[in-house]
């Protein structure tokens, strides 16, 4: 026997599936999947740093923070405090990495500011201009 596709149950099959879908994109915008967006920004960000992997991970800080904000306005406090020390300690590792670049960045250009004046600049031997001084010996 054939169940009818204008049968209760294809009905509910079609509603569960709806509500699955519904549930997941409400899911998607949770706390918890931001964090784990913001894990995977910072990953790439620190395997290829660049403007558009930054932004990428300020990005999604931003979102976190709107996600919190929304958190204590509901009074949910331990979820509040349980996103809010995720994303801190999150943003103190981006800010680490950054840091971690500027100072990597700051000695390749001492490295290669060294090597240019190595280049441009004679060695340091004595100048042919200047003669030594001779000292008289006396006895």
């Amino acid at each position: 026997m054939t169940i009818p596709s204008h049968s209760p149950f294809a009905r509910v099959g079609s509603l569960w599936f709806i509500l699955l879908a519904l549930a997941l994109l409400i899911g998607c915008d949770s706390p918890s999947s931001t964090i784990q967006e913001i894990k995977r920004n910072l990953d790439t960000f620190k395997s290829s740093p660049n403007l558009k992997t930054k932004e990428a991970v300020e990005k999604s800080f931003a979102k976190m923070e709107v996600q919190i904000q929304d958190l204590e306005a509901k009074n949910d406090i331990v979820q509040y405090d349980l996103f809010r020390r995720q994303a801190f300690t999150l943003r103190y590792d981006f800010h680490s990495t950054l840091l971690e670049i500027a100072k990597w960045n700051t000695e390749e250009s001492e490295r290669r500011a060294a090597a240019q004046a190595a280049i441009t600049m004679p060695s340091p031997e004595a100048s042919p201009s200047v003669t030594p001084a001779i000292e008289t010996h006396k006895e």
